[in-house]
């Protein structure tokens, strides 16, 4: 368990008090109290103590404050040098762990401050002691802790630094696939879905005056479409308001004793219906259906459980590749192969690729393509686009790839030769899917 805050400054207040006697123990003992250059009353008896309470006083206050801290303990040490005691003595074990506070916690160019006011500090005494007669002392093993300690508070400095940044990348690519991940759901439910309006919508227009009964069948199928697509998208949104935690699913505590007005109730639990998957392409394909082409589903080898986000996966891979087929191809048929075999899912759309027509006379309404269910009409100059629809590059196949590499699998879409197109699917399922 952590430490509580409290508890540290406790600890560093007992710390504190231990180099306080260090200090006084080392410092001013023997023959060094009378070398203090002081006189007065009782001056000798009340300077040592409270010279050590000073020195100790940046070690309690060294994690708050570790500037203020060190610039308190480089006063003292000049104060000790003035009282012509040595810093090397007591007062090096205070500076060396604020020294290591301040290289831990400021900049690198507060630490180097610190570091070179400290090994100046030394000089000084260095050159002083020598100007005395009594030698440079210990300068120099003095000068090396220091150095240590500032070289392990740097260390410390950087490897939070460190730390903190792989932390801040790790959220940062958290949310990018967070928002990778709900982009490719809107692109297939929303794709899907609004191209079949669209197809609905133009043949509507198309057949509106001469056909009301198939206008009306197709209001009738842009109404379903629109429902199945709120649906999802009331289930992703519930879905991610859940994730985020608060009080959903639970009424909101009431308000206090005595308070007026009425208690607030907590917004209702968007529903979570279960995610499609494969079980669902009956529905799928009736609606690609009421876009003008007709799905032929062909399932090989013994159905077994597939892991949920595969499943989900193979299930958005169909839908895309159908909606690029009404999109796009001007088929008015295509195939789905969804094949169990040993360890893997293979999921397998191909179309024929659009039948040649004739080119309408200018300002002729563009005839059916043969073949096609009355809804499936060639747009001006054979090209088979659908009414309502304009052609245009889009992320389709791109998330394809994605969901495929996600699980692990392997992903193809290309032409087929002469005429068609096929978008292939590979998923590997766990040993234990049966």
């Amino acid at each position: 368990m952590r430490i509580r805050r409290t508890h540290w400054v406790v600890l560093d207040y007992v710390f504190a008090a231990v180099c306080a006697l260090i200090i006084f123990g080392t410092l001013f003992h023997g023959a060094a109290l009378t070398r203090l250059p002081v006189t007065g009353w009782h001056a000798r008896e009340w300077l040592p103590p409270l010279l050590a309470v000073c020195l100790s006083i940046p070690v309690a206050i060294r994690r708050r404050e570790p500037v203020l801290a060190f610039a308190i303990i480089l006063a003292g040490c000049a104060w000790v040098l003035v009282l012509r005691g040595e810093i090397t003595r007591g007062p090096v074990l205070p500076l060396a762990i604020v020294l290591y506070a301040v290289a831990a916690a400021r900049s690198r160019r507060a630490a180097l401050i610190a570091l070179v006011a400290s090994l100046a500090l030394l000089t000084v005494q260095g050159v002083i002691l020598s100007l005395t007669g009594r030698g440079a002392g210990n300068a120099v093993g003095a000068g090396l802790i220091l150095i240590i300690c500032w070289m392990i508070g740097y260390s410390v400095r950087q490897r939070r630094s460190y730390a903190a940044r792989l932390q801040q990348q790790a959220m940062q690519n958290a949310l990018t696939a967070e928002r990778l991940r709900i982009a490719r759901e809107l692109h297939d439910v929303v794709a899907h879905s609004m191209t079949v309006v669209a197809v609905q919508a133009g043949f509507g227009e198309y057949v509106f005056d001469r056909q009301p009964g198939e206008a009306r069948a197709a209001l009738a199928a842009i109404q379903t479409v629109t429902s199945e697509a709120l649906a999802d998208m009331q289930r992703m949104l519930g879905a991610l308001r859940q994730a985020g935690g608060g009080t959903a699913g639970g009424a909101a505590p009431g308000p206090a004793a005595g308070a007026a007005g009425p208690p607030v109730q907590a917004p209702a639990a968007a529903p979570l219906a279960p995610a499609p998957s494969l079980a669902d392409l009956d529905r799928l394909v009736a609606g690609t259906a009421g876009a003008g082409v007709r799905v032929e589903v062909l399932r090989t080898g013994p159905a077994r459980a597939i892991p949920a986000g595969i499943d989900l996966s193979a299930f958005r891979i169909v839908q895309e590749a159908l909606t690029n087929v009404v999109k796009h191809s001007g088929a008015d048929r295509c195939l789905v192969r969804i094949a169990h075999g040993a360890g893997q899912l293979c999921v397998e759309v191909t179309d024929p690729g659009q039948r040649p027509v004739a080119t309408p006379v200018a300002g002729a309404r563009a005839p059916a393509m043969a073949g096609a269910p009355a809804r499936a009409v060639a747009g001006p100059g054979g090209t088979g686009a659908r009414p309502g629809l304009a052609p245009g590059a889009g992320h389709g196949i791109v998330g394809m790839r994605e969901r495929v590499s996600l699980c692990g699998g392997e992903f193809a879409a290309g032409p087929l030769p002469g005429r068609g197109f096929r978008v292939t699917a590979r998923f590997p399922l766990p040993g234990g899917a049966r």
